[in-house]
């Protein structure tokens, strides 16, 4: 019992604010995706465009 009487329930705060601290669930917690891999990434656009602008450029000579 505490200076208030009887808490509801009967549990007894653990903490001084008044409010009992629960421990953090292990499916509470949220898992941030991983990190891209930028330079791959970066380098994977830099390719297709190349391929493209080559593309282009060939059917450009072979039809104008």
């Amino acid at each position: 019992m505490n200076e208030r009487g009887s808490d509801v329930g009967g549990r007894e705060p653990e903490n001084k604010s008044g409010s009992i601290d629960f421990p953090p669930m292990p499916d509470s917690r949220l898992t941030t995706p991983a990190e891209p891999n930028w330079p791959l990434l970066y380098g994977i656009v830099l390719a297709e465009l190349v391929i493209l602008i080559v593309a282009f450029y060939a059917f450009t000579k072979a039809f104008a």
